[in-house]
């Protein structure tokens, strides 16, 4: 099935549309895609387009999900709109108006998250709605969307750690009762503060400069390390690297960091460990990676992004399901397996979907 696609009304001038196509053909390589990409482009809107009708399959009264719906209905709104899908969508706009009113209905003024993993949920709700600035049909539902947006990333400035010394503090934890920050976690929360400056949410400039310093003290660069570590970020700041916290400090150094030898280490260590079917967090780890990759794919001229992206295109082309869903790999915990394949088909959509431009914080 073809979908209307619609871009973001913030970004509707002809500059932006040439901006988006450019992104588009940035992923063959060429202006003039041989009949090879042509296929795989068509193949992978084909897998695009089942994964949606799966997701909009499965919504119950507005909600998706079998556990943490706030933050599974909240990926399917940014899968939608990261295929071009808005709100006056003629099809599924009132899928994605139902959604935003679910959450809203069920979500205290300005935290969105709920018992499981709120501090995690709240990011996924805050930066959809950002996200859905001005993409409404009536001014009102635009405006409660922007005060939400407003209230969300006030209360996510509220929780972040305040304590000095990157190593340890500066990020966000997943509730309040942990004692430890999450780097995932914050890189999450960072993507909500890039959006909401791109929608001119003001954010005061420390509190990102303190969440990249945490997220940049678990990076091996030092010399005398072992070379399988270079580049690498780890879950704790003395760790070994692994593939969930390199491909988040990735994409925070492809959006915030502008020490380019600290990115090459990153691109270059995500190289070097290609993307296997497996857990724990395929989907999280992948939708990070992709975006870090593609951001700064003109430091190696797109190479590592190309071998990257064509991997784990096949991996998920290989498992998608007839109901258009994308399963969970082996690996994961129960909170993961909870949530269900609206969780796994909604990022396998929003992986797919890196350099189509329809986001503003893919932009």
């Amino acid at each position: 099935m073809s979908h209307q696609r619609q871009r973001c009304p913030l970004n509707s001038s002809l500059c932006c549309w040439i901006l988006s196509i450019c992104m588009i053909s940035g992923l063959c390589g060429s202006q003039t895609p041989s009949g090879t990409e042509n296929f795989r482009e068509k193949t992978r809107q084909a897998m695009v387009d089942r994964g949606l009708q799966y997701l909009y399959s499965i919504q119950k009264e507005g909600a998706i999900g079998n556990s943490r719906q706030r933050g599974v209905s909240a990926l399917m709104l940014l899968a939608s709109l990261s295929s071009g899908i808005q709100p006056t969508h003629p099809e599924y706009g009132e899928k994605l108006t139902q959604a935003i009113h679910w959450i809203i209905k069920n979500s205290s003024e300005a935290f969105f998250g709920g018992r499981e993993e709120p501090n995690a949920d709240h990011a996924l709700v805050a930066l959809s709605f950002i996200e859905l600035i001005g993409t409404l049909s009536k001014e009102k539902d635009n405006l409660q969307i922007y005060d939400k947006a407003l209230r969300s990333t006030a209360y996510s400035l509220q929780i972040q750690d305040k304590g000095v010394g990157g190593d340890y503090f500066g990020g966000w934890r997943p509730n309040g009762t942990t004692k430890v920050n999450n780097r995932m976690l914050t890189a999450w929360f960072l993507l909500q503060l890039r959006s909401a400056e791109l929608r001119g949410i003001s954010v005061s400039r420390s509190a990102p400069e303190r969440a990249v310093e945490f997220m940049l003290a678990s990076q091996k660069t030092k010399k005398g390390k072992k070379p399988h570590e270079i580049g690498g970020f780890s879950v704790d700041a003395r760790g070994l690297p692994v593939l969930s916290t390199t491909a988040a400090g990735m994409s925070v150094l492809s959006l915030f960091e502008s020490d380019e030898s600290r990115l090459d280490l990153a691109r270059d260590w995500l190289a070097r460990h290609r993307p296997r079917w497996y857990g724990p967090n395929f989907y999280e780890s992948n939708f990070f990676a992709i975006r870090g990759l593609y951001r700064s794919r003109q430091r190696d001229k797109g190479k590592t992004f190309q071998k990257y992206f064509t991997r784990l295109f096949q991996i998920l082309k290989e498992r998608q399901e007839p109901d258009g869903s994308f399963p969970i790999p082996p690996g994961h915990g129960n909170t993961i397996l909870g949530m269900g394949k609206g969780y796994s088909t909604a990022m396998a959509i929003l992986i797919l979907n890196v350099d189509r431009g329809y986001l503003p914080m893919d932009q």
